[in-house]
Formats: structure tokens, sequence, C-alpha cells
């Protein structure tokens, strides 16, 4: 095994598209500790995984019309988030039906003209399950960016930010433009479940951006702390994942889950163990 890492860190040293991994995950961790903080605390979770979903609508319309994968996923992404957050406000008790629906529409128009697309299958794998090595500096460039603007939103609008994940009604009846921020909210976890798609894929990046922020739950009493040990948790799955996935050659987005998950159970089994000798 420590031959295997000097052979990993050599590899980052030498390969440009491992330094381009691995400055990704610096940043990914980023938008994984306040965007998956921000799911968990306002217990909206299922709203990613559809946004997720959905943004495969857009990726194969996109390829269908021959314009960006990246494009046609944002765009895709924003509709249903901004769909979700009007649902939220006018019929809170049936979001989760809407978001199944949604959820639903965009993988099947997603199928539909992937099939319709020529050579579409043939990155259909990486849009699935992501694809880290193939990260680019453009790419990177947009996860800065993105980076940049959501640790300014959460600074200058941290109270307004808590205030309505823990009580929507009372911050409306204190007269704070909840609309806005609540669709900003959404703006911010869509895009940044897009750009996170590019480690894990659609299908596993609920859970990249979830169980971190889950497990920082458990130690954190605010939300600022609950996203920064979150970030701290996401860094450390991401390169244990790469490395996983160098030493084995797996997929980095399986190797990422495959880390957090076990890292989820172990604690739940040492909190348990803790109870039960302080029962005994």
């Amino acid at each position: 095994m420590l031959a295997t890492l000097k052979s990993f860190l050599y590899a980052i040293i030498q390969y440009n598209f491992l330094q381009n991994a691995l400055f990704a995950i610096i940043l990914i961790s980023v938008i994984a500790g306040i965007i998956g903080s921000l799911l968990v605390s306002n217990r909206i979770v299922f709203v990613g995984g559809g946004v997720a979903h959905c943004a495969y609508g857009g990726i194969g319309v996109a390829l269908f019309c021959g314009c960006s994968v990246l494009l046609g996923a944002s765009i895709s992404a924003l509709i249903v988030a901004f769909s979700l957050a009007f649902v939220q406000k006018k019929w809170h008790t049936h979001i989760d039906t809407f978001n199944a629906i949604l959820w639903a529409l965009g993988m099947s128009v997603g199928v539909v003209f992937m099939n319709l697309s020529p050579n579409a299958n043939a990155d259909l794998e990486s849009y699935l399950f992501g694809s880290l090595i193939s990260v680019d500096f453009y790419s990177l460039m947009l996860m800065a960016i993105f980076d940049i603007l959501l640790l300014l939103f959460v600074c200058i609008y941290y109270r307004e930010i808590l205030s309505i994940s823990y009580d929507c009604e009372f911050c409306r009846l204190r007269g704070i433009y909840t609309d806005i921020f609540t669709h900003s909210i959404f703006a911010f976890i869509a895009i940044g479940i897009i750009l996170s798609m590019q480690i894990s894929g659609l299908i596993l990046v609920l859970a990249m951006l979830s169980i971190p922020a889950y497990m920082a739950n458990i130690f954190a009493k605010t939300l600022k702390t609950q996203m920064l040990f979150a970030s701290i948790f996401a860094l450390f799955f991401m390169l244990f994942g790469l490395f996983l996935a160098y030493a084995y050659n797996i997929m980095p987005g399986a190797a990422i889950t495959f880390v957090g998950t076990l890292c989820i159970i172990s604690i739940h089994l040492c909190i348990w163990l803790l109870r039960y000798v302080r029962k005994g």
C-alpha cells in the first residue's frame, strides 16, 4: 500500500490530468460542503435528486442539438429548481409528488434524445457516473468562479439563509424577501449539482453531496460549522476515493461514495457502542 501511495503521489506530479483532478476535488469539496449542508438542513435532499436526474434531459437535448452539454444541463437544472421552489411555496405538501414527476420526465426526455442523437451512447457512462480524470482547465475555472460566488452569497446573507432554513414562515412575517432568497438558494443548489456531476455523475452526485453534510450534522452545532466540517469530510472522501480509484482501477465517483458510506456506517457503530457501554 505504501508503494502504491508513493506511485500515486509521483503520478500527480507527473500527469496534468491528475493535477486537474486534484484541483477539481478541492473546488468541489467547497461546493459539497455548502450545497450539501443547505440540502440537509432544509430537508430537501430529494430536491437535489430531482434536479440531478432532470439534468439528464438537458444533456440529451444538448447532444441532439449539438450544443454545450454543460449549458443544456444547467438550463434544465435551473428550470426544475425554480419550478420546485414555486411548488414549495404554493403546494408544500405535494412537493415530493411534483419532484417525482419532474424526475421521471427529465430522465425520459434524456433517454429519448439520447436515442435520437448519433454517437451519444459513447459518453453515456461519463454522464451517469462522472469522469473526474477528464476535467479540463475550463471546468476548473467555472468551479472556481462558482465557489467565489457561493462563498460571497453565504457570507453576506448568512443570517437570512439560516433564518429561512429553519423558519421560513416567521421570516416572511418579518418582511424578509423569502422568495428571492429561496430561488437564489435553489439556483445555487442546481448549478452546484451540475458542476459536482463531473466527478460522480448524476447517479452518485446526491450521495457525494449529502453524506459529508449528514456526517457534519452529527458533530456541528451551527450551520456554518456544518458547512465547514462537511467541506473537510468531502475533501477527505474525494482524496481517498481518488487514491482507491488509482490503486484498483475503479471509477472515482463510485470509490468516493463507497468511502463516504463506510465512514457513515463506522460513525454510527461507534456512537451505538458508546451508548451501549454507558448504559452498561
